[in-house]
């Protein structure tokens, strides 16, 4: 065996058994490879499964390096050009209007793994994933759905009505988690994830899916909001570890360590943030945007977090459009060389090239530490603490922001080799396909839907 590959293996684990494997697919949100790698991290449950498990130290995710493209990525093995994720908060073309956000399953274009275990007679279930809304392939599903305005409900009454079955979350509360209210499971707080993982094991315990998807976000809000390094970045990175302990004890202690399958990764790393661009106020200043949304434009950005996408309104005509682009590529080739050098411009041809949004006329793609907002005010650049993933990558350039994967059960580490494109790194887009294999569910065409 390789020593580059990374994978440290139990003798147990390379043992294909008769028995079919379930799976429970984990997404930490932001999940750095150095969380695992580390050991000064507080994540002993990781480490400990780590070192039990095969492991890659590096996936590498799509364009861009986003929570909604890439949990679709993870469940269908396309790129979002195929399955038609291209980020998280839709474009709304300056519109005044709530943010909308990619949260309906009808809007992925290409098979999930859903899809293809309810077609070959198995049981699936999922908990708090994204694009999951309205998912017909999904038997006990509670979608990632909020509000994005003031409601007068609390935001557990608000997803409840798009819960399968109806009844669901009344289960759950009953049997696994007691009452849930913005107090007791606030996406954010660290009680969340274990809250998620209580209602992952009764799942498991009461109808055994065979595919289950489980979404934990904690670790994702502390580390836009306090950085990659700070305290309450390890603090988040504690309560994941914690749910992660709770789910593989609960199989443990009903026996079904043996059948079930445990796929750890992230949907993205993060960078620690050092500035922050904001290409609407540059389209502002030059009249080619509104300060508002709701007014005259001819061109705006949507940010990836990192990265933005930049849109032309779809009333010009073809030579306004083509006069405007060029207008904004002016803008950009006149800063400073020391701000020029934090960035690069991406065409639509470049957009299409590495998957991206086909629509977009335009790509501000940052170098590492740099990310993007949709600030209409101010000044262009400004210094920022938080941390940032959100990027795109030219096939030449070296990702600033890959995850891990980790694989603990009984599977044949020759199987997992087969998907790796180097001896210690997996694309994103080869996880369906291999979790595909261990369910055993072989031939299918992931590319229509």
């Amino acid at each position: 065996m390789s020593k580059t590959i990374s994978i440290f293996i139990l003798s147990f684990l390379c043992l294909c058994t008769s028995a079919r494997q379930r799976v429970i697919l984990i997404t930490i949100d932001g999940l750095r490879k150095d969380i695992l790698t580390n050991a000064s991290q507080p994540a002993p449950f990781l480490h400990d499964l780590m070192q039990k498990s095969i492991y890659v130290p590096n996936v590498i995710g799509v364009n861009p390096t986003m929570t909604y493209p890439a949990h679709t990525t993870l469940v269908t093995g396309s790129p979002p050009l195929e399955h038609g994720i291209h980020c998280n908060r839709q474009f709304q073309f300056n519109r005044d209007e709530p943010a909308l956000y990619n949260w309906y399953a009808d809007s992925i274009r290409t098979k999930t793994l859903w899809q293809i275990v309810k077609e070959h007679g198995g049981i699936t279930a999922s908990v708090f994933w994204p694009v999951t809304t309205g998912c017909k392939w999904i038997d006990f599903n509670l979608p990632e759905y909020f509000p994005t305005t003031r409601v007068n409900v609390s935001g557990m009454d608000y997803i409840r009505p798009v819960c399968t079955p109806s009844d669901i979350m009344a289960e759950l509360e009953r049997e696994a988690t007691g009452h849930l209210s913005d107090t007791t499971l606030r996406a954010g707080s660290f009680q969340y994830d274990a809250k998620v993982a209580s209602m992952v094991n009764y799942l498991t315990n009461r109808y055994k899916p065979d595919f289950m998807t489980v979404h934990l976000v904690t670790t994702d809000y502390k580390q836009h909001e306090t950085g990659i390094y700070s305290y309450e970045t390890q603090q988040s990175v504690a309560a994941a570890d914690h749910a992660i302990g709770l789910i593989l004890e609960n199989l443990e202690y009903t026996h079904q360590k043996d059948s079930v399958t445990i796929i750890v990764t992230g949907d993205h790393g993060f960078t620690q943030g050092r500035y922050r661009l904001h290409p609407n106020a540059l389209l502002v200043n030059n009249e080619l945007l509104s300060e508002q949304p709701g007014g005259d434009w001819q061109a705006c950005f949507n940010s990836l977090g990192a990265a933005a996408y930049m849109y032309v309104n779809p009333n010009l005509s073809s030579k306004q459009k083509a006069r405007c682009i060029e207008k904004v590529r002016k803008i950009f080739s006149e800063q400073p060389d020391s701000i020029k050098a934090m960035y690069n411009i991406l065409s639509n041809k470049e957009i299409v090239a590495i998957s991206g949004d086909p629509t977009a006329a335009l790509c501000l793609a940052p170098v590492s530490g740099v990310g993007c907002s949709n600030n209409r005010k101010g000044e262009f650049i400004t210094d920022f603490k938080g941390g940032f993933h959100g990027y795109v990558y030219l096939p030449d350039t070296k990702a600033y922001d890959p995850t891990s994967l980790i694989i603990y059960g009984n599977i044949d580490s020759n199987l997992v080799k087969r998907f790796l494109s180097a001896p210690d790194t997996i694309q994103q887009i080869s996880i369906a396909p291999l979790i595909q294999h261990i369910l055993e569910i072989e031939n299918d065409n992931q590319q229509s839907k």
